[in-house]
């Protein structure tokens, strides 16, 4: 649904790839290991799911002009996260952020499951960088910005192994 389960899988083999010590590695001071790459994607779909959700119940009903969410996996436009999705060192391991984005991912089926495709169309919320964007593209973000951080992840892979 949306292209959530594929692009998880490609973020889910990427991760078998990586160890506990690989993935707690930060490239550079400033920038996130991969374990706090994972903690941000938790994080972000944990708050795009309250988000989907507050829209849902408070039911006004409004137009949001299909985005190019696709568009996010382009990596010359850097966006700073905002406080709520920035890691705080929640996971420790990568089996600690595994369950914590399949319970988040659980959390998203859950919520647009049954939902009236008219009803995910109709409802909006704005996105920092694509302006007001409706219920249904908000899912189908979720894995466009998974496979953005997907490459950061491989980035720093690289990086830790230079």
């Amino acid at each position: 649904m949306y292209g959530l389960d594929e692009k998880r899988k490609e973020l889910l083999d990427f991760v078998e790839e990586v160890s506990d010590q690989e993935a707690s590695v930060k490239p550079e001071e400033d920038r996130w290991s991969i374990l706090e790459v994972l903690e941000h994607l938790y994080l972000m779909e944990q708050l795009i799911v309250y988000q989907i959700n507050q829209a849902l119940k408070q039911g006004d009903t409004q137009q949001a002009t299909e985005k190019p969410i696709h568009k996010t996996t382009n990596r010359d436009y850097k966006v700073e996260a905002p406080e709520a999705v920035r890691p705080k060192g929640e996971f420790k391991t990568l089996e600690e952020a595994k369950e914590g984005l399949k319970k988040t991912r659980e959390a998203t089926l859950f919520l647009i499951h049954n939902k009236e495709e008219e009803t995910l169309q109709n409802r909006v919320f704005p996105h920092p960088s694509f302006g007001d964007m409706h219920l249904e593209q908000w899912v189908e973000f979720i894995g466009w910005h998974e496979l953005r951080h997907l490459d950061q992840m491989k980035e720093v892979k690289a990086h830790i192994h230079s």
